[in-house]
């Protein structure tokens, strides 16, 4: 589930994983595509899906 993934660290079942990209690369079974695909990318196409990710949060708070 991705909904509000950039506002619901940390990550996993258990929290193990502080970052997206922790939680990506911990991926394994069902998610293992999706984690091989994510590692195949060069670094800067990662940061854009990281930083896309990273937008998907539940709320934003205004900035004063």
């Amino acid at each position: 589930e991705l909904w509000g993934a950039g506002s619901t660290a940390p990550y996993l079942h258990d929290g193990r994983a502080t970052t997206l990209e922790e939680a990506i690369l911990a991926h394994g079974g069902e998610g293992g595509t999706a984690r091989d695909a994510f590692d195949a990318l060069d670094a800067s196409r990662q940061a854009e899906l990281l930083a896309f990710l990273e937008n998907l949060v539940l709320f934003k708070l205004e900035e004063e």
